[in-house]
Formats: C-alpha cells, sequence, structure tokens
C-alpha cells in the first residue's frame, strides 16, 4: 500500500501559496497536457458526466468524478444557500484520490484547490498574451484572489496596474489588502491594485476607461446577467487594444457573465479571428464545448453552435505541433494581440491532475497527515 495523504485546507494553502515561478510553470503545464489529452487524446471518452443538484434552499452541490490509466477519484463542491440575512458563504468541499487499482491515495480539502485549478488554467492563454500591464479583475472571492495571485507570481514584473470590480466594497478592499501585503513579501510587482466602486456616480465612464486599457480582463463572478455591455470592448472599431478576457463565474443556464452580443461579434468577426477550420469567422475559446454548450447562458442566449468554438486543448497542440501556412501565423496573431474570449466551466480530469500534483509537492515538503495503513 501507498498509504493515504490528507491534506487540510491549511495545508494545501501553505503549499500553493509558497509555489515558485517555475514550480507554478510546472503546475500549469501538467494541467495544459491533460486539456490536451481531454481535447484530441483519448481520456474524453473514459470520463463519467458531471451533476449537479439544485434544492430549494439555494444550495447547489456539483458532482465531479475522473478517472485516467493511473488514478480514479471525484470532488463534491457545495455551493452553500444563503444565509438567513442573505450573506454568501463561500464554496467548500473535497478531492477525494485513488490509485488505479482503488486503493486511497488522498484527501484534499477542495476549498483552494478549485480556484487554484480553475484559476491557473484561465491564465494558461494570458501566459500567450504579448502585453500584460493592465488587469481588471470582477469578484472578491477565492477565485478572483487566486487570478490575482497566480498572474503577480508569473508576470508581477509586467503588470502596472490590476482594477478589482465588486458589489461589496468591504470583501474587495479586504482581498486588495491582502493580495497586497502579499506581494510585497513574494512577488514584489510594481502593480497598483485599485478598487472600484460600483455605487459610484461615475463608474460607469470609470469602468468603460478600465477595459479599454484593459489588456486582460478577469471575469469570476455567478452572475445572472451580462456584467459590462459589449460596446466597451467592441465598441465603434476605435479601440487602441484588444484584450485577453476570461469568464469563469457561470456554470449553469441560467448564470451569465459576457453579453451575447460580444461572442456573436467575435465569432462574426471575419478578419481578426481565428478558425481551426480555416473559415472566415472566429471562434470562442473554451475548456469544454459540449458541456459549455448545455450549461452556460453565454452560449445558451448567444446561439453558440460547438463549431462556433475551440476548445484549449487543442489550441495548446496546436501551437506544440504547428499548424500549415497562413493558419500558424494567423493563430499566433489572435493568440498574441486578439481579441480572445476564454469560458470556462471546468473539465473533471483536471481536478485529477491537480491533485496528484498537490500530493507529489505535499509530499516533497512533508505537508500533511500520512496514514501508512488505510
Amino acid at each position: 500500500m501507498t498509504g493515504l495523504t490528507v491534506l487540510s485546507d491549511s495545508a494545501v494553502h501553505e503549499l500553493l501559496i509558497s509555489l515558485s515561478k517555475q514550480e507554478i510553470t510546472a503546475f500549469q503545464a501538467s494541467l495544459a497536457r491533460c486539456l490536451q489529452e481531454y481535447s484530441v487524446g483519448a481520456e474524453r471518452q473514459y470520463q463519467p458526466a458531471p451533476g449537479v443538484v439544485n434544492r430549494s434552499s439555494g444550495q447547489k452541490t456539483l458532482f465531479r468524478p475522473f478517472t485516467s490509466p493511473t488514478a480514479v477519484g471525484t470532488k463534491i463542491i457545495v455551493d452553500p444557500a444563503p444565509t438567513g440575512d442573505g450573506k454568501k458563504l463561500p464554496l467548500q468541499g473535497i478531492l477525494a484520490l485513488c490509485d488505479e487499482n482503488g486503493l486511497p491515495k488522498g484527501i484534499i480539502n477542495a476549498a483552494e484547490v478549485t480556484a487554484y485549478r480553475t484559476s491557473l488554467i484561465a491564465l494558461i492563454p494570458y501566459m500567450w498574451r504579448r502585453n500584460a500591464e493592465h488587469l481588471v479583475v470582477y469578484g472578491a472571492g477565492k477565485q478572483a484572489l487566486w487570478h490575482i495571485r497566480l498572474a503577480l507570481a508569473l508576470r508581477g514584473d509586467e503588470i502596472k496596474s490590476v482594477t478589482v470590480v465588486n458589489r461589496s466594497e468591504p470583501r474587495a478592499r479586504e482581498m486588495i489588502s491582502t493580495v497586497s501585503q502579499e506581494n510585497a513579501t513574494r512577488w514584489k510587482s510594481p502593480a497598483t491594485v485599485v478598487y472600484l466602486d460600483p455605487s459610484s456616480h461615475s463608474f460607469d465612464q470609470d469602468l468603460e476607461a478600465a477595459l479599454a486599457d484593459a489588456d486582460a480582463i478577469f471575469c469570476t463572478v455567478p452572475s445572472k446577467k451580462p456584467i459590462f455591455p459589449a460596446r466597451y470592448i467592441v465598441g465603434q472599431g476605435e479601440r487602441k487594444k484588444n484584450p485577453y478576457i476570461s469568464a469563469i463565474g457561470s456554470w449553469q443556464p441560467d448564470m451569465i457573465e459576457l453579453d451575447p452580443a460580444l461572442l456573436r461579434s467575435i465569432v462574426n468577426d471575419t478578419t481578426n479571428g481565428f478558425h481551426p477550420k480555416d473559415r472566415s469567422s472566429g471562434t470562442i475559446l473554451v475548456d469544454d464545448s459540449e458541456f459549455i454548450m448545455k450549461h452556460t447562458g453565454e452560449a445558451v442566449q448567444s446561439e453558440l453552435t460547438v463549431d462556433d468554438m475551440i476548445e484549449v486543448g487543442k489550441v495548446v497542440q496546436l501551437r506544440d505541433h504547428g499548424t500549415d501556412g497562413d493558419q500558424g501565423g494567423k493563430l499566433k496573431r489572435w493568440l498574441e494581440e486578439g481579441l480572445v474570449v476564454y469560458k470556462s466551466v471546468g473539465v473533471s480530469v483536471t481536478d485529477l491532475a491537480a491533485g496528484e500534483q498537490i500530493l507529489a509537492l505535499a509530499k516533497k515538503r512533508n505537508l500533511g497527515a500520512h496514514l501508512a495503513d488505510f
């Protein structure tokens, strides 16, 4: 028996926050390989469908089983019902892993893992971008916090500003204080982190200006309506830069972060986009096209088809192995400086890849409780 490792929330946090840039890059590469195997390899057929249970109380529970040649397991995430005073509690859950023979190998508190894995994958296309100076981040939860942390850890020397947009000012201020203190001791980026208050009388103008200057926009809120209008991005053709936009907050058909008009404008772009079939149209970058088609408000309200999307695992393969003729140059330009929108709902098997990475790193650092005979 290999034994069972149990990692608490504090142990997982201590591990992930202390990773070096080299270790983060290696972790990210393992997730990219996992997505490539899922999109263009054989792994998709071996992944059971996830399940969601919605209770009348408002509680949502997500069940994500996964398998690989070397391990099997599941993740359970609970989005708690609102409290009596209307407050929203953070997501909680566990990640349970067995080896290929079914022997338990790890139980990991999933609160940090989900946010870290999701954020690190969202930053895969961000690492391909030419410009990384100005960021806008929607949200103030774990997802938003890890997006900022990882951006500073990976490209902090290039980042000049991070603008946080969130309805709750106290939560936003708390997150900004946390990440500013961490940055001062860990990554030492010259970036300024500021709060954009939605209650300000000049909010719309300030937001439009921030988005117009943004190199990357990270959306992490479970919104029921688009969080900014498409015109703030596409304008009337006068835009001075094209951002990378990541949206990971909506994961059910009644949830939506991005304006459908923005997605349709990208798909209908005949000159600046990229399509793997060499068509005069663009595509939306996604992690799982089939799941996004059924489970996100963006796809439903935009009436996207699978042909309007390209999976990031496929793009990883195209970048690594090249494309023929003009397509290669077109892909490179699009990824580096085009208007790229990435929509994510999560791929179950990346939880497995993340869990195995965390267990290996914990073993090196002697973290967690280990049961030799379980």
